[in-house]
């Protein structure tokens, strides 16, 4: 790759950004700094880059330097982060588009081998893969294959950040049961893996294991289907793998499939993906958008409409910067045609502990969905007034296929009942109407939730929306809004501190009111319906799907999986997957410490 600092934009923003001890760390160790390039530097480098492309676009340059700078701000007081791609990429290597993932345009039916340069490049170029293995005879020997390519892709050193694989198959295909084992026992045989497996659980299949009736597969023999949900639960109770995904759902909820149906999703499922489809990703950190004081604190809501239409400009400009970027033309036409985005969050657990609000509570949960709402709500209207000077996607021109064309209108239909404190299902119908009416819209889809991984923990953030994982963090040390909030209320000791970093956890510290410990609950402490009902209320507010890890104890039992798989399908979520700790012998570390 051709890694060569961009020549000096006539943007030229300058930055203070200051990360901490542990996000410089995963700045410098995660090769998203270039070598010897100081962080601000990062961030001026992705802020020109981003930016310059809106001289293409006709518009004043004097706005785009406000814009610039303004969202320039947003990243050095860490109210916005940009996706490692984004970060490791932009302004460095001219070659390389800002993209996270993607479905390659390749046919795993035959010609696997000539498919491994095309997918290396995407992994080079920091895009995380997903794939579809419906088609595939010998679907396991085409994962292996797959997943070979990658961990070879990884360890020659050519990756400058670990990407992640996806590899999802329907539950009718005729070799489902070997595909569900194909991760069982990985560890024990020393296997490295760098894919997620996810099973597509078609309504059909659902329908059938709430009844324990039979189901087809695609060569028409008849299954049992808690049979089939048997060996899934029980192969994910032991390595964490397969997920499901119903993709059903997610189709249903493809803006444009006259573009193409969703055939696979990002590593984290957190975006369906058609053949060649990418996403670019920015995530606002929600936990710095709270305003008040005591009991009056709560979200500021001008500020952060304010930093979602500058995340949804800014992310439009990477897709433009991307467009001649990518390894496959196919690439180029797609995101023409939809012009995807997604602006997602992290800090969605530190709002909540600034507010006072416990994670796993109905407050919480409502409060998650209203402020995602609102993201979801005025990156659209952005998108709106943006194609007023760049036109709207490529896909905006049809009726048939495209279903904001559609009477009633996709977002009425969608959103329409969504009614908050902030967004009325009123304010959804007249935006609805307006994109229906003009034709103005730049992007398909404008939200999606991924994991933020790295990005989060650069600006010190909880990670997408996840509960906190441990009130202690990579470098050691205990969660400082915790230590201030004991200090304030005289519960604070050098015992108290030494418990927190033995455990990780509040809940085994005498002394302390179960009010305050309800607050500062891990991830482990809450139980799978208080993850549920999050991603529950989230899912309605959001235009894709949600990267969400229900984390269980040890002696956690299949027939407690099962349930919680159930119960996700039953709560209208579009995919599920768990992690059981100690099913893996590399799991995160925060967990590891129970």
């Amino acid at each position: 790759m051709n890694e060569k600092m961009a020549p000096s934009q006539s943007i030229s923003y300058s930055s203070h950004f200051e990360p901490s001890l542990s996000g410089q760390k995963i700045l410098s160790e995660g090769r998203i700094l270039a070598p010897g390039e100081a962080s601000n530097a990062m961030i001026e480098r992705v802020v020109n880059t981003l930016f310059s492309v809106e001289k293409s676009f006709g518009i004043d340059k004097y706005e785009t330097y406000r814009k610039a700078n303004e969202f320039g701000s947003l990243l050095d007081a860490k109210d916005c982060v940009m996706s490692t791609p984004v970060m490791t990429n932009a302004g460095r290597f001219l070659d390389r588009p800002l993209s996270a993932c993607t479905v390659p345009p390749v046919d795993l039916r035959d010609g696997l081998r000539n498919a491994t340069q095309l997918i290396n490049s995407f992994h080079e170029d920091g895009m995380g893969t997903g794939f579809n293995l419906d088609e595939a005879d010998d679907p396991v020997g085409v994962l292996k294959f797959l997943n070979g390519v990658a961990v070879e892709g990884a360890r020659n050193g050519n990756e400058d950040r670990p990407v992640g694989n996806m590899a999802i198959i329907s539950v009718h295909h005729p070799r489902i049961l070997d595909i569900i084992s194909s991760k069982v026992g990985a560890d024990d045989r020393g296997e490295e893996w760098k894919f997620n497996i996810s099973v597509n659980a078609s309504d059909e299949f659902m329908g059938a294991a709430l009844t324990g009736a039979q189901y087809h597969l695609q060569n028409g023999e008849l299954i049992n289907s808690h049979a089939v949900l048997r060996e899934i639960v029980e192969a994910a109770n032991l390595c964490g793998d397969p997920g499901l995904i119903f993709m059903d759902r997610v189709n249903r909820d493809n803006p444009t499939p006259i573009v193409g149906e969703y055939v696979s999703t990002a590593p984290c499922a957190e975006v369906g993906l058609a053949p060649g489809e990418s996403c670019q990703f920015g995530y606002i950190n929600l936990g710095n958008f709270v305003s008040g004081a005591g009991l009056d604190m709560d979200v500021d809501y001008q500020r952060l409409e304010y930093a979602t239409r500058l995340m949804t400009r800014a992310l439009d400009n990477a897709l433009e910067y991307s467009l001649d970027k990518f390894a496959h033309p196919t690439n180029k036409s797609v995101m023409q045609s939809k012009r995807k985005i997604g602006v997602g969050v992290c800090g969605l657990a530190d709002l909540f502990v600034k507010i006072g609000i416990p994670y796993d509570s109905e407050k919480g949960a409502k409060l998650a969905r209203e402020v995602v709402g609102f993201i979801n709500y005025f990156s659209k209207v952005e998108s709106v007034e943006m194609a007023q000077k760049r036109g709207s996607f490529g896909a905006m021109q049809f009726v048939i296929g495209n279903r904001y064309r559609e009477i009633p209108g996709f977002l009425e239909t969608k959103y329409g009942n969504l009614d908050t404190s902030v967004v009325t299902g009123e304010d959804w119908t007249r935006l609805g109407e307006r994109i229906r009416k003009t034709g103005l819209l730049r992007n398909a889809s404008t939200v999606a939730l991924p994991p933020t991984g790295r990005s989060g923990l650069v600006i010190d953030a909880s990670t997408g929306v996840e509960p906190l994982f441990s009130l202690v963090d990579y470098s050691g040390n205990v969660n400082p809004a915790l230590v201030k909030h004991l200090k304030r209320n005289g519960y604070f000791s050098e015992q108290v501190l030494a418990q927190i970093l033995r455990t990780g956890q509040l809940s085994r510290v005498d002394g302390i009111p179960e009010s305050i410990k309800a607050i500062y609950k891990t991830a482990l402490e809450i139980q799978p319906e208080g993850h549920l009902s999050m991603v529950a209320r989230i899912q309605e507010a959001v235009d894709e799907s949600i990267s969400k890890t229900i984390n269980v104890p040890s002696e956690t039992s299949s027939d407690e999986i099962r349930a919680i798989y159930m119960d996700a399908y039953q709560k209208g979520l579009k995919g599920i997957t768990i992690f059981r700790t100690g099913s893996r012998l590399v799991q995160p570390r925060s967990l590891a410490l129970q």
